[in-house]
């Protein structure tokens, strides 16, 4: 550890080396000794000791004191008088130069060492609190809140730039003045003045907590801060007085206003979005459960076809389209009504309160109207529809959600009948979308426990009554109700998604039969699988040729079955799909032919095989001429096409005898045989073969319309 240096000025130079001596045999280090107060001066400027010994009287123009003074000037170092003179006059002007010490001579040793000792501590402590003031005053001058500090009394004593900016006052000005005096308050939420700020600081410890409230500036502008109080006290506890922290919390106020408005509004429309909405409906719903007989209504609007001007026009037209139907139909509702945009193209308008049924229903045919009206974007015309569900509530919905989720319900009950209608809600379509809700669990549950089961119809050679392939048909085995109807569960799979898993499932046992089938006297028969119009949408080729490298079988042995519906929607689309499917080595026929709008143009372009005319024009086809007529023209343009014609729903030997003279290539019905279980298909083939006719209806089956899917 460095030895404290020391400096001696004595003029008398037996008596320096006497102090010298004895502060050396003291543990210090003399770094100098000078004789005149000039050289006195340059020595402590050059050797910065740590304290100087400082006689007063010296020879020459400058004494010690001058000589002291003048090194405090330019270098802080502590100095000890060491002097006989001890005057008055002397001691006046030694107390000037604000010396550490004053020792008289002669002294003794232990008398210098403590002084010095003494000297050096208090000069540290008086720096290190000089670099302390320093730093508070840096950063009171820098932070970024305001500072304001009272005594005991409230009086001010200390304000930063800060507060001197917010309350428009200059801290010469505050200085001494009480807080009610420099700083106007107003209450952040009522608004009225605090009468004695400075009271209530003073009595109110706990409430000055980041708390907000409005600070009126000297030229009358309101601004908002948060206000925090500290108290000091001595150590004994002793009340010494308080220090403001004020905070302009203006950004931020408008930062939580964005963040407010981007949480409940919509960002393209402007209109309240789906979390204000339902804020909106919760206070209607309440308010009808608490007794008040204030009907309201909520309709759910969609836009028909929007998707069509996002893809054909852009999404910039889109999101425009919107914003301007958002405003039109704004302009068709009272102000204490309710228009939100959920989103994409769907609005929600809350009319509360309405009188009638008739008012909601004039309403919705303003909006509609006003929809309906040309846009002009970029130059483009636009004409789109609305479609609307409403529902009414007089008291009997509990649940915001259930007033949600029905007006859906009707709303899409209106899409799927009529386009561009509205649909109020009833119980019906309650009783609807209960039942749905059932049968898509139901469906799931049984997949799960494997209660789906394929059975197989035969298709026979009109001329030979051969079977020449099946049709797949699937069937559901309910645990409590017994067979279930496809025509009642396949609408329920297609709506809810469950057709892809469904599908495959049949795709795949369908297959697996195929390959047990070949080691059996069966052999290598044709089995057809219908598609339905979501699978056809989806990869299905792939999904195919992965079971048939599966299950090892060949893809002539699979047959697919689309219906005439089906093909005639996006038919560009549909041809590419057959030419893929076609190129695996798989044959597609058209069923229910003659139900939809084929038109001939396309139907030559079908990678197809075959024809099925739908049994609606088979049952009657003996005695009704329509019926008959129909059916001779599909067998005859077939044939001009090259194809196949299969004959669905025969039953008599009538029939087939017409179909027989007409031409059909192929006859499927109960004629022959109902749809089989796998493991009776056998049995049918073995009786059939060599022309022999068997009429093979299981005494199990009910209506034939039932399974006929």
């Amino acid at each position: 550890m460095a030895k404290t240096s020391l400096m001696i000025v004595e003029d008398e130079v037996l008596v320096a080396r006497d102090i010298k001596s004895r502060l050396e045999r003291m543990g210090y280090e003399v770094i100098g000794t000078a004789t005149k107060g000039l050289q006195a001066v340059d020595m402590a400027i050059n050797l910065r000791p740590d304290l100087i010994l400082m006689d007063i009287n010296l020879r020459g123009d400058m004494d010690g004191i001058t000589a002291a003074m003048t090194i405090h000037e330019t270098y802080d170092v502590p100095v000890i008088f060491c002097t006989a003179y001890s005057n008055k006059a002397i001691l006046d002007r030694a107390k000037i130069s604000e010396p550490y010490g004053y020792v008289l001579k002669p002294f003794d040793n232990r008398e210098l060492e403590i002084n010095i000792e003494i000297a050096l501590y208090k000069h540290k402590i008086e720096k290190d609190l000089r670099v302390t003031r320093q730093q508070f005053k840096v950063t009171l001058t820098n932070i970024s809140d305001g500072v304001v500090a009272t005594d005991a009394t409230g009086k001010v004593f200390l304000v930063n730039p800060v507060a001197e900016t917010l309350t428009g006052l200059p801290s010469t000005h505050a200085r001494g003045q009480s807080l009610s005096k420099i700083m106007q308050i107003k209450d952040f939420e009522t608004g009225e003045y605090f009468t004695d700020f400075q009271e209530k600081v003073l009595n109110s410890q706990d409430y000055f907590n980041d708390t907000r409230l409005y600070l009126v500036r000297a030229d009358g502008e309101e601004i908002p801060v948060e206000i925090s109080v500290n108290f000091m006290k001595e150590d004994e506890g002793r009340f010494e007085g308080i220090v403001l922290t004020i905070r302009d919390i203006s950004k931020q106020i408008g930062y939580e206003k964005t963040i407010s408005y981007n949480a409940l509004y919509d960002q393209l429309t402007n209109l309240p979005n789906r979390a204000l909405f339902m804020d909106r409906l919760v206070y209607s719903v309440n308010r009808t459960k608490r007794g008040e007989r204030h009907p309201f209504s909520v309709l759910f609007i969609d836009l028909d076809e929007f998707r069509l001007v996002n893809e054909g026009l852009g999404h910039h037209v889109g999101d425009r389209l919107v914003s301007m139907i958002g405003e039109r139909i704004g302009k068709m509702l009272r102000p204490e009504d309710t228009l939100s945009r959920f989103s994409g193209d769907i609005f929600v308008v809350l009319l509360d309160p309405v009188t009638s049924v008739n008012d909601v229903t004039m309403v919705c045919n303003r909006i509609q109207a006003a929809i309906a009206e040309p846009i002009v974007i970029d130059k483009q015309e636009i004409n789109i529809t609305s479609t609307v569900g409403i529902v009414i509530n007089n008291g009997h919905y509990q649940v915001p959600q259930d007033l949600i989720r029905d007006a859906d319900t009707a709303m899409h009950r209106a899409k799927s009948q009529a386009p561009g209608s509205y649909m109020i809600f009833d119980s019906e379509m309650h009783e609807s979308v209960l039942r749905f809700m059932e049968w898509k669990n139901g469906i799931q549950q049984a997949i799960q426990d494997e209660e789906f089961e394929i059975y197989y119809q035969p298709i026979m050679c009109a001329k030979s009554e051969e079977v020449v392939s099946m049709e797949a048909l699937i069937r559901w085995n309910h645990h409590d109700f017994g067979f279930i109807s496809p025509a009642e569960f396949i609408p329920i799979a297609e709506k809810s998604g469950q057709i892809h898993q469904l599908g495959e499932w049949v795709l795949r046992s369908v297959c697996n039969q195929i390959k047990r089938w070949q080691q059996t006297e069966v052999g290598n028969i044709k089995v057809a699988v219908n598609l339905s119009a979501k699978q056809f949408e989806s990869d299905i080729p792939q999904l195919i040729t992965s079971i048939l490298m599966e299950t090892r079988i060949s893809p002539s042995s699979l047959g697919l079955e689309i219906t005439e519906g089906t093909a005639m929607r996006n038919v560009d689309q549909k041809i590419i799909m057959m030419e893929k499917l076609r190129n695996l080595g798989l044959e597609i026929s058209i069923d229910d032919f003659g139900t939809g709008y084929s038109s001939l143009a396309y139907l030559k372009k079908f990678p197809i095989h075959t024809l099925k005319i739908d049994r609606s024009f088979i049952m009657d086809i003996q005695k009704n001429l329509d019926d008959l007529a129909i059916t001779q023209a599909i067998i005859a343009m077939a044939q001009n096409l090259r194809l196949k014609v299969l004959a669905e729903g025969v039953e008599t030997i009538e029939q087939l005898q017409i179909l027989r003279d007409a031409g059909c290539d192929y006859i499927q019905g109960y004629y022959y045989s109902q749809a089989l279980p796998a493991d009776e298909i056998q049995t049918f083939i073995a009786n059939t073969r060599g022309g022999r006719k068997v009429s093979y209806l299981r005494q199990s089956a009910v209506k034939s319309h039932e399974f006929q899917v």
